[in-house]
């Protein structure tokens, strides 16, 4: 049999028959960290009665206990009676009983008048009686047989101090959670802080994107009207004039070129083997590869004296049998055909050429690339509109998504500050609030 003292698990009791009159009150944003500081004060003010008065219960408890140990100090349980071994025992468990209880239970007369000192007398409390459960624990056997009168007292005694220090932990552990719930709600205030910093942002950001649109809408009718300037120029329309002629000799020379490549698709083929068997130098064997595959940009007044010299070696070439063709004297006669075509066809080429230089000179009337210039800068500009409009609509989806975040935050900070106090607060704000 033992007393199991300091080793029963605390337990908690709600108490509902205390009726809470929830009052309300309307407050800002602004005004919670001074709310917190006020429930704060309020609930340690609270505290601090509270656990006075189980402190003068307790010291009560104490000095029951003390009485009880002078009157065991005072009596010598029959130990002359035991046998010598038996009385040390006793004694020294009587001993050491009695100097637990006197040494943890004096009474401590000071006031409890702070939260700190709360503290000190729980953790003071609750060693004490730790310390006397567990002293009268290890001399249970002792106390029960030889202080039997003693036991029941003790233990009633220690159980009811025990009492009164678990209602003790109770009032802190709902201190504590109080404090938690506070806590909580001043990390969502800060949570509320960073946010506005970040719709702050946001909104300075949307900001600069609107003034880039208005910047560009801007530039884009100063393009507009410049590019209808010029185009509404004379010097555009001779421009555009200008360009219908040259596609038409751009035709004129597509003809110009289909018509030297039938000729010269004539000999193309003594022309690509004479190129394995010349003995001319290198400049006139590259323009001989040139005349088989593109004789169109070989044919021209500087290169008719080397082109002569080619046709002549090829008809040479032919005849000697150096260059293998299956009827040669069709491939002479077309060879001759070209010689005498030559000068003509240099002559209608310079001829086009002439006037496609002109044409092109002629096109320098209007600053085209001045004109190109702007149609790109408009084009760029558009893009550029499309980007800031699309990153504005982007940035104000998240503001969005940030005020609804502060709007659930502040639901939430509404209930914790009704459970942390008896006040259901009703947080008042505007959307500027948000933002500025």
């Amino acid at each position: 049999m033992v007393f199991g003292w300091g080793k029963k698990k605390q337990v908690v009791e709600e108490t509902t028959d205390e009726l809470v009159v929830t009052r309300h009150k309307e407050i800002t944003l602004q005004d919670i960290p001074d709310v917190l500081t006020d429930i704060t004060n309020l609930r340690q003010k609270t505290l601090i009665a509270e656990v006075k008065s189980f402190q003068k219960r307790i010291q009560s408890d104490s000095k029951t206990l003390l009485s009880i140990a002078d009157e065991l100090g005072n009596d010598n349980l029959n130990t002359s009676d035991m046998d010598p071994h038996l009385e040390i025992l006793v004694n020294r468990g009587k001993k050491e009983v009695i100097s637990s209880i006197q040494n943890e239970f004096r009474i401590d007369s000071a006031s409890i008048d702070s939260f700190e000192k709360v503290i000190n007398f729980q953790k003071n409390a609750s060693r004490g009686i730790k310390k006397v459960g567990d002293m009268l624990g290890k001399h249970s056997r002792v106390i029960h047989i030889f202080a039997k009168k003693y036991a029941k007292k003790l233990k009633d005694d220690l159980r009811t101090l025990t009492d009164n220090l678990t209602e003790v932990n109770t009032l802190i552990s709902n201190y504590d959670l109080n404090q938690e719930l506070l806590s909580e709600i001043k990390h969502s205030l800060n949570d509320f802080a960073d946010m506005k910093k970040d719709i702050e942002k946001q909104e300075r950001r949307k900001s600069q994107l609107k003034n880039l649109v208005e910047d560009e809408t801007q530039n884009q009718t100063n393009l507009i009207k410049e590019i209808e300037e010029m185009k509404s120029s004379s010097e555009y329309e001779k421009f555009q004039e200008i360009k219908d002629k040259i596609i038409v000799v751009q035709e004129e020379e597509k003809s110009l070129k289909n018509k030297i490549e039938e000729q010269f698709i004539k000999v193309s083929r003594p022309l690509n083997k004479y190129v394995y068997v010349s003995s001319l130098d290198k400049p006139l064997k590259i323009m001989t590869e040139k005349l088989a595959s593109s004789p169109y940009d070989v044919i021209s007044e500087m290169n008719e004296s080397g082109i002569k010299t080619i046709l002549g070696s090829v008809r040479s070439g032919i005849e000697s049998g150096s260059v293998s063709v299956k009827d040669i004297e069709k491939s002479k006669q077309a060879i001759t055909d070209i010689q005498n075509l030559i000068p003509k066809l240099i002559e209608q080429k310079a001829v086009f050429v002439t006037k496609q230089t002109k044409l092109n000179d002629d096109l320098h009337i209007f600053d085209n690339d001045r004109l190109l210039e702007l149609v790109s800068s408009f084009e760029k500009s558009k893009l550029n509109i499309l980007d800031a409009e699309s990153k504005i609509s982007l940035i104000q989806d998240q503001i969005d998504s940030t005020i609804n975040s502060i709007h659930d935050m502040i639901s939430k900070l509404e209930l914790n500050l009704k459970q942390a106090s008896s006040t259901s607060y009703t947080i008042t704000y505007t959307e500027n609030d948000l933002q500025n």
